[in-house]
């Protein structure tokens, strides 16, 4: 069984860094949660309700954005913010090559101006989707801009991606994957 964080309990100082895991076209670097005698080895987060700005079905983006009454992606852009000043310091550790690239930005950021873009599977239709507690399935028909949703999502790490030749392009992005999404009533503030 897997814990989720709710959003409003994470503290982006308790994340702790694992071994880099090498994969095809990107080397990982897995998070962990620690918080007082408790290390959950996957970091889930619950996210509160968030109004939907975009979907881009040719890029499978989810593009979300919180009501200005609950400021808690100020938590994941502290976050955001740690994970750059950590790609900074240990990035030489973290790959093994005399080749390293210099990149103004490295890090492409998930949150901008207070909207969250979250990659959608490569198949949005089979995501675990409900409405009103119900499954169903997620579409163009089900969801569009001005709908509120909560999601529940899995951060994996820090993905740096590399060439086919395993140097690093000075690229990288936070790797996660949406677990579940839920519609929530038009009546929420």
């Amino acid at each position: 069984m897997e814990f989720a964080i709710p959003i409003s309990r994470f503290d982006p100082n308790n994340v702790r860094w694992g071994q880099p895991r090498t994969g095809p076209f990107r080397r990982t670097i897995p998070f962990m949660y620690h918080e007082n005698q408790i290390t959950l080895n996957n970091l889930i987060l619950i996210l509160q309700p968030l109004r939907v700005v975009e979907l881009d079905w040719t890029r499978n983006q989810l593009v979300l954005e919180e009501s200005k009454r609950m400021p808690f992606l100020s938590r994941l852009e502290q976050f955001q913010s740690l994970v750059m000043s950590e790609l900074d310091k240990q990035s030489k550790d973290w790959i093994d090559t005399s080749k390293f690239p210099v990149s103004a930005s490295p890090l492409q950021l998930w949150l901008k101006s207070r909207k969250l873009t979250l990659y959608l599977s490569a198949q949005p239709d089979a995501l675990p989707f409900f409405i009103d507690g119900n499954p169903a399935v997620f579409s163009e028909k089900t969801v569009k801009p001005g709908d509120i949703i909560r999601a529940i999502v899995k951060i994996q790490g820090l993905s740096l991606q590399m060439s086919e030749d395993d140097v690093w392009t000075g690229k990288s992005r936070i790797q996660h994957h949406i677990l579940q999404l839920y519609k929530v009533t038009p009546d929420f503030p």
